[in-house]
């Protein structure tokens, strides 16, 4: 077992991103940049990574050399093929005792392949860090640093989970918008407040769908069907998908009016400020894109109606939104 070699791995980026970020940073303070090492998908050269492990440097002893995709990491974007990740362990197992007493490796492989024989010879020789998914009490305790000096109760803690989900980087971006958008005397935080400045789980993935409306439809339908798996709520959905046009019908309407004013739409409206200076900046393309969304606007809610009064069954609006979606783009 070699105490300076790493192995940090398991679903909880964020987690490990923060304790990689933790010892580069205290490394950096102490050796400084020449003695650091990073080898990720943009610089992944196993002839440089070599001679980062084995050689000896000229203006450092200690060094610190962090790898990426090794082993065989199965998440997206990795792209270095196992025969390379193969040829490389086979390269560094003969060489290992030869890696200078003061260089520590880390290996980062956030989903790795547990049956390949690069993993077995990790668990066997290597020091092996798993960053497994928050519980709710640890993404509570994330929450509460995030948000202070706010103080939040443990019911609209609870209530901020449920509302934006357990991802650790959604939670901390929508935290940050909370603390920073609350004004300055706000001390303790309320339900209502959660709702006026954070987006949940489905409205995050409503912004994607509608970023991608016009410019890619076949995206978009695909953004809709994770939409619905992770609302788990086709109401929830429907209701998200609506109230998006009607934002669009509404700018439109008052641009027609020839009120161009983000402060005054606001004002008469309530809409979200985000909302409406996101959009404002698109009015060009919503006047050009504005029969079709008048048009999904009218065949979504009577897509609706018909599946509550009983004439299409409720798996029915997958199928039928897709549709909507592709076949108006195709006019």
């Amino acid at each position: 077992m070699y105490a300076s070699v790493f192995l940090f791995y398991g679903e909880n980026t964020y987690a490990l991103r923060q304790e990689l970020q933790r010892r580069k940073v205290n490394f950096l303070e102490r050796y400084g940049q020449d003695a650091l090492f990073h080898f990720s998908n943009q610089n992944r050269d196993l002839g440089m990574i070599k001679q980062a492990l084995y050689a000896g440097g000229l203006f450092v002893s200690k060094k610190m050399v962090i790898i990426e995709g090794v082993p065989k990491d199965t998440s997206e974007g990795n792209t270095l093929s196992a025969d390379k990740i193969e040829k490389f362990f086979e390269d560094f197992q003969q060489n290992i005792d030869k890696l200078p007493a003061d260089t520590i490796v880390i290996l980062l492989s956030n989903k790795p392949d547990k049956r390949t024989k690069p993993f077995k010879r990790c668990m066997d020789n290597l020091q092996l860090k798993n960053f497994e998914p928050y519980k709710e009490p640890q993404l509570k305790t994330l929450i509460t640093s995030q948000l202070e000096p706010l103080k939040i109760g443990n019911e609209e803690l609870s209530y901020f989970l449920l509302k934006i989900g357990d991802d650790p980087y959604r939670l901390v971006s929508e935290a940050e918008k909370l603390k920073y958008g609350l004004p300055p005397a706000t001390s303790q935080i309320t339900k209502e407040q959660i709702d006026e400045y954070c987006f949940g789980m489905v409205e995050g993935d409503s912004f994607a769908f509608f970023d991608q409306l016009f410019s890619d439809p076949v995206l978009a339908a695909q953004t809709l069907e994770k939409m619905k798996s992770d609302g788990e709520n086709r109401n929830t959905a429907n209701g998200l998908l609506t109230r998006g046009l009607k934002v669009y019908l509404t700018l439109l309407d008052y641009h027609q009016q020839g009120v161009t004013s983000a402060k005054e739409i606001i004002a008469q409206t309530k809409l979200n400020p985000f909302v409406v200076h996101k959009n404002l900046k698109n009015i060009s393309i919503l006047l050009s894109y504005q029969d079709f969304i008048k048009n999904f606007f009218k065949q979504l809610i009577e897509l609706e109606f018909a599946i509550k009064t009983g004439k299409y069954p409720e798996s029915y609006y997958r199928l039928a939104t897709k549709s909507i979606l592709l076949s108006q783009h195709q006019k």
